[in-house]
């Protein structure tokens, strides 16, 4: 039975609506592909767009980038190419021939896609990718009917395999730097959980985030805070709202709103999501925005179509680029750019988008110098470099690149030093500082500790040392903002988590399927089932497996 108790932060009961007024939204509409056949699923890593092109019973990804206008198409396609994901300069997809695999891309580099971790047999879908974490729904340890969520590591070439049980693990999503996995678990059809996996220095620790107060699904994750979509019974009905809580623990937060909301994506503090709002001339889907730090609601489309929304980014400039497909002539993939109001003099936690995530997608920036520093036996090894550089910087160290990650590093700029040892101890394989570069730059590096550990540097020239969203945007129209209160749901009986720790599989040398968007009458319908008494057994191991050093 649901069991809770709602503590409500709005004014009025069951209803998040403060009926306020936020700043709005400077919009420029695009059309990224429009032309004959499907194009869906698209998805988005600062203003590039990779989305999928169906004619002819071909199956092919396509790309397209919104600040430049270029675009292009995966070459040397044996199969059929589908469900693409990006996060800079690399684009993940499935391809289906006799079985399906996962390849990747390099738009920078070009040449043919490069299939990851080959395995005789293999099927694998629906990969999604953060830095240089891939994850994806993996068939090949069994019933075809319930995958497993496989994570493989595109620097060091370690694949693990995150889940190992009788339940069905299905669509996964991984945050920009790839720390933070998440995946529903469902033990049957409705009675469904979301499960995430966090990286540390010694590997993956992997738990429940909710319990039994509703069926979850369609997660997703900035590293900071995990989003989903859950229907829960209230009054007796089911009710499918956006919920979300922090990474390390904390409330869970509900966007009560009236109508039905789902799929929702999320970048930095904005959260984009598909709604079907009761008051409406129909009960089509539209794409709505919320800003989490000003906690305001933004109408995105208004039409009479379907919008089916797949993603939303940020690029180095601070402009928002949201995506998603619409049923016009076929399907075609739509963009909106949004430049946010100006937050000068306000708290930037988080930043839009944060260092790491620059880091991890850095796009445009200038790369002033970049090493890789290896620990050998002997005197600590050590990195000088003297270059001109001014204004505002980005220092990205990426620990473990190359080999294990180590403890014992320190970075200095003209003398201070900048990242001390315990900026290296922290767990996390991508530590990112804005510095301020004075004309003159002293670049040092240091590398001790044992044999076998590694990290590379990189520094880069911030944009002008601009206020990213700042600059000359030409929008063609102005959308209004709504004051919204999200509201703090507490379990009576706070449900225990249970770890599974990752087993690790050295591969061979060589969004994610989300479900559905808002749903049907019979599927509200078949909800009514999550009203009788559940208790689900979850194996896990009773000792440690062996880590991964990241």
């Amino acid at each position: 039975m649901f069991r809770l108790l709602v503590a409500l932060l709005s004014v009025l009961p069951g209803v998040a609506l403060a009926g306020g007024v936020g700043a709005p939204l400077l919009g420029l509409r695009r059309v990224v592909n429009a032309g004959p056949g499907n194009q869906f699923e698209p998805h988005v890593s600062g203003s590039r767009v990779v989305y999928t092109h169906k004619a002819g019973g071909v199956g092919e990804v396509r790309w397209h980038d919104l600040s430049t206008g270029l675009h292009g198409t995966i070459p040397d396609s044996r199969g059929y190419d589908v469900i693409a994901d990006v996060s800079g300069d690399s684009v993940v997809f499935t391809r289906m021939l006799s079985t399906s695999a996962i390849f990747t891309y390099d738009l920078k580099k070009g040449g043919p896609a490069v299939e990851v971790a080959p395995q005789p047999g293999a099927h694998r879908r629906g990969a999604v990718i953060g830095h240089h974490t891939l994850v994806w729904q993996d068939y090949s340890f069994g019933s075809r009917s319930q995958p497993e969520i496989t994570t493989f590591d595109l620097e060091s070439g370690v694949l693990t395999r995150l889940t190992q049980d009788d339940l069905l693990d299905r669509s996964p999503a991984v945050s920009a730097d790839g720390r933070v996995i998440v995946w529903t678990k469902c033990a049957r059809e409705f009675d469904c959980d979301i499960w995430m996996a966090v990286a540390g220095k010694d590997g993956f620790e992997t738990r429940a985030l909710t319990g039994a107060q509703g069926d979850e699904s369609q997660p997703q994750t900035n590293g900071q805070v995990v989003v989903y979509t859950s229907t829960r019974l209230e009054q007796g009905k089911p009710t499918q709202d956006i919920y979300w809580q922090a990474v390390e623990g904390g409330p869970e937060y509900r966007l009560a709103l009236p109508g039905l909301d789902a799929n929702p994506l999320l970048s930095g503090s904005l959260l984009v999501f598909e709604r079907q709002d009761p008051s409406g001339r129909t009960l089509n889907t539209e794409v709505v925005l919320f800003d989490m730090k000003t906690q305001t609601l933004y109408a995105l489309t208004r039409t009479l179509r379907n919008e089916h929304l797949n993603d939303i980014g940020v690029d180095e400039t601070g402009l928002v680029h949201v995506v998603w497909s619409t049923q016009e002539n076929g399907f075609d993939v739509r963009a909106l750019t949004l430049q946010l109001p100006d937050r000068t003099g306000e708290d930037a936690s988080p930043l839009l988008p944060t260092p790491e995530e620059v880091c991890a997608e850095p796009g445009g920036l200038s790369l002033l110098s970049s090493v890789t520093l290896r620990r050998f036996s002997g005197a600590p090894q050590k990195f000088q470099a003297l270059f001109p550089a001014s204004g505002k910087g980005l220092l990205c160290v990426d620990n473990g690149f190359g080999g294990t990650a180590t403890s014992l590093g320190w970075v200095k700029i003209n003398g201070a030093v900048v990242l001390a040892p315990e900026a290296f101890q922290t767990g996390s394989p991508l530590t990112a500082q804005r510095v301020q570069l004075e004309g003159r730059v002293q670049l040092e590096a240091i590398i001790d500790g044992p044999s076998g550990g590694s990290f590379r540097m990189r520094l880069y020239s911030d944009v002008s040392g601009v206020p990213r969203g700042q600059d000359p945007f030409e929008g063609e129209e102005r959308l209004p903002g709504q004051s919204v209160v999200p509201q703090v749901w507490v379990s009576s009986e706070p449900r225990g988590t249970v770890v599974l720790e990752e087993t690790p599989e050295v591969a061979h040398a060589g969004c994610s399927q989300g479900g559905s968007g808002v749903f049907t009458l019979g599927v509200l319908l078949g909800m009514v089932f999550l009203a009788w008494p559940r208790r689900v057994q979850v194996p896990a191991r009773s000792r440690r497996s062996s880590r991964i050093a990241r």
